[in-house]
């Protein structure tokens, strides 16, 4: 990742200085939360941790005054500096905790989103949830085109102009965030475009539901959001002439940062396969020197390599472009599918010992699975992509 043709603008001191960040960050706050049996790590122990990550610069945050609202992760600078730093902010803290790596991700995507806007926020929280998604998947390229029009999945999510304020109506699922944010990033249907709005999450008339137990990335708090008639003043609105490049920029981030995610799982998954095998005997030897264990490991690390690449080689020309949406559609289906396999691979090199919780490999093969679906399962996205290819065409 040191390679300065992936970062115009950086040299690899820059770059080591990010991920010496992030591992000084992963040691000294996230291993103590696996002490003791917890699968997914002493979870009441994670909002201490993540306030060590607004300290130390790693979390973006809308507010200017912190730390980590230029250089954090998806910080303002993502404009001037590209993708390279938070892709190595994030992968090197998800070989730790991919839950943890999402969490970041997640309050970073809200957060530039609100950096990139247009107009003045009314107020400048400390912590976001990004509030696009409603049902099963993201907005196909009609809707995200003309969010008006029934087919193929028209948004829902209303926002009524009255008077000196908007009045906010639906629902949005699968909203990640950390624990108890101040405020959410909403997209709605306004009139008949796209309208963005930054509404306090403890406006009257919203609900939060847990979706309840999840598979992985349970460090994330993932919910669903209803908007029943919430009340925001017209200054709540953060776009000015409709929110479709905001919807466009998100959907780029949050594809290329779960990209990111799941290569610092594969990696992570790899450094602990080849751990093992260095430790562990049979026959007098140890396993590292059987053929099946040489090969399951280094076709995992070939499959982990090929994804970071391929997430690093994502240029940052545009974050407003169609081109740049189907180029991280793209990486995601591509990348999520490379890592799945090299983790695979990694747990079947323990053995049974893979699947039982002691070793943390159940839990990366539970965490980029559910990577694999969050925010645009492999259907959707090769949809999307045919559309856009098609779009282009025109």
């Amino acid at each position: 990742m040191e390679k300065e043709s992936y970062t115009p603008g950086l040299c690899a001191e820059d770059l080591a200085h990010y991920r010496d960040l992030a591992v000084q960050y992963a040691r000294k706050s996230l291993l103590p939360i696996f002490d003791g049996e917890f699968s997914d790590g002493n979870l009441s122990l994670l909002p201490e941790k993540l306030k060590a990550a607004f300290e130390a610069g790693i979390a973006a945050t809308p507010d200017p005054s912190l730390p980590g609202h230029e250089y954090g992760i998806w910080g303002k600078a993502v404009d001037a500096q590209g993708f390279v730093p938070s892709i190595v902010l994030l992968s090197t803290i998800a070989q730790t905790c991919g839950g943890v790596a999402m969490c970041l991700h997640a309050q970073g995507v809200a957060s530039n989103v609100l950096a990139s806007a247009s107009g003045r926020l009314p107020f400048a929280p400390r912590t976001v949830g990004l509030a696009l998604q409603e049902g099963f998947c993201p907005p196909f390229w009609g809707t995200i085109h003309s969010p008006d029009i029934d087919a193929p999945a028209r948004i829902t999510t209303v926002a009524e102009k009255r008077h000196d304020q908007y009045i906010i109506n639906g629902t949005k699922s699968f909203v990640y965030s950390m624990n108890d944010v101040d405020a959410y990033v909403v997209f709605a249907l306004s009139g008949d475009e796209w309208g963005c709005f930054l509404v306090n999450s403890r406006a009257q008339g919203i609900e939060k539901k847990d979706v309840g137990v999840r598979t992985g990335l349970r460090a994330c708090l993932v919910e669903h959001v209803t908007f029943n008639n919430v009340e925001v003043p017209l200054e709540a609105r953060i776009d000015e002439n409709g929110a479709r490049d905001l919807v466009i920029r998100a959907l780029i981030l949050n594809w290329v940062g779960m990209s990111a995610i799941a290569v610092g799982i594969a990696h992570g998954a790899v450094a602990a396969a080849r751990k093992y095998a260095s430790e562990r005997y049979q026959g007098g030897k140890q396993i590292e020197e059987l053929p099946a264990i040489k090969m399951l490991i280094a076709g995992a690390e070939a499959f982990a390599a090929t994804a970071e690449k391929m997430a690093l080689s994502l240029s940052d020309d545009d974050l407003y472009s169609l081109k740049k949406l189907k180029e991280s559609a793209a990486a995601k289906s591509t990348v999520m599918d490379l890592c799945a396999r090299a983790v695979t691979d990694c747990l079947q090199s323990f053995g049974g010992y893979g699947y039982m919780e002691d070793y943390g490999m159940e839990k990366r093969l539970r965490d980029v699975s559910v990577l694999k679906s969050a925010s645009g399962s492999t259907t959707y996205l090769k949809q999307l992509i045919f559309d856009l290819e098609k779009e282009a065409a025109k």
